[in-house]
């Protein structure tokens, strides 16, 4: 697919097929070059393409797609990758590790990524292990970015407000061993002390409490609108009425939307800057990020933060020589 150099000298990424039957392997060669695209569009791994080789192996299944149990579908695929791993509707993972590493095995690798033939949101990254991702849906160029930094570089996910199966995950008084996340136990040696821009204070206050209050308030009012609008339709109120009832409740989301927006705007000048932002690694207090926005929590630009782009670096020098 890509090649730059000796393999023990490269950066070293083969894309495994599943759920592909044997009809769709031109699909498969065209999805391999699409998402090797992606990590080239973006830093670290763009100012560093002459260091990686891009394999692709092809192994047909006897049926597209893959197993979404909660949906009672099952499909004979090769890897039998599945979703609702750790009792998540989102996350997807195979468990034959041994096969994987089998096929994987027809090309040189240091990095596995498995490319899944369908249009649903998933995906899943274990680091030193590897990276999986849905193909077709219209967040997946994202998802497989992010979840190739948990695979490559040992990244921790820097969200704090989704379902995920882990409780207390990172204990209390314990520093995070990943490279981008931090317990700030000592505020004057923090890990990333170093990228730190001038004059930030740490931890650093970007209105998280406030945003927090206001998007509590968003949901309610959804449940509110949802009750109220069940309780309108059993009275068989004419659509009308139960219109001017629902355009009274998206008016006061609006109202608080832009209320968010408005305290997104007063710290607006730290969306560039490196600091300590409290909420990380599932939990909403203490433990912090480096930046506002990253991939590893999400990124309206579609980028990494300068902490984890240096941790990816890292391994891309690791690897190469």
């Amino acid at each position: 697919m890509k090649e730059t150099g000796p393999p023990a000298e490269k950066v070293d990424v083969v894309f495994v097929a599943e759920g592909y039957t044997a009809e769709e392997k031109d699909k498969f060669v065209g999805d391999v070059k699409k998402f090797s695209g992606y990590l080239f569009e973006i830093e670290p791994y763009k100012s560093n393409q002459e260091k990686f080789n891009i394999y692709g192996v092809f192994r047909p299944s006897a049926e597209s797609g893959m197993d979404e149990p909660r949906q009672n579908v099952y499909k004979n695929t090769v890897l039998k990758a599945s979703f609702n791993a750790f009792d998540l509707d989102r996350y997807l993972l195979t468990e034959e590790g041994f096969l994987l590493r089998e096929i994987a095995a027809a090309a040189p690798y240091d990095a596995i990524v498995v490319l899944v033939n369908s249009k649903r949101y998933g995906g899943g990254g274990i680091y030193n292990d590897y990276c999986i991702t849905t193909v077709d849906n219209q967040a997946s160029q994202s998802v497989f970015l992010h979840e190739f930094g948990h695979s490559l570089a040992g990244l921790a996910d820097e969200y704090y407000t989704s379902e995920v199966a882990y409780n207390e995950f990172y204990p209390q008084g314990v520093e995070p061993l990943e490279p981008n996340i931090t317990a700030l136990l000592d505020s004057e040696n923090l890990k990333w002390k170093d990228l730190v821009s001038p004059g930030i204070k740490i931890p650093t206050e970007y209105g998280k409490e406030e945003i927090e209050k206001l998007q509590a308030e968003r949901r309610n009012n959804f449940l509110e609108m949802n009750k109220a609008l069940e309780e309108a339709r059993k009275k068989n109120l004419k659509e009308a009425e139960i219109k001017k009832l629902r355009d009274r409740f998206q008016a006061r989301d609006k109202a608080v939307l832009e209320k968010i927006r408005a305290v997104r705007e007063r710290y607006k000048d730290l969306e560039d800057k490196v600091g300590a932002f409290e909420g990380a690694g599932y939990s909403a207090k203490d433990l912090y990020r480096p930046m506002m926005y990253c991939l590893m929590i999400s990124s309206p630009k579609r980028e990494f933060c300068r902490v984890c782009q240096r941790a990816i670096r890292q391994m891309i020098d690791y690897y190469s020589h």
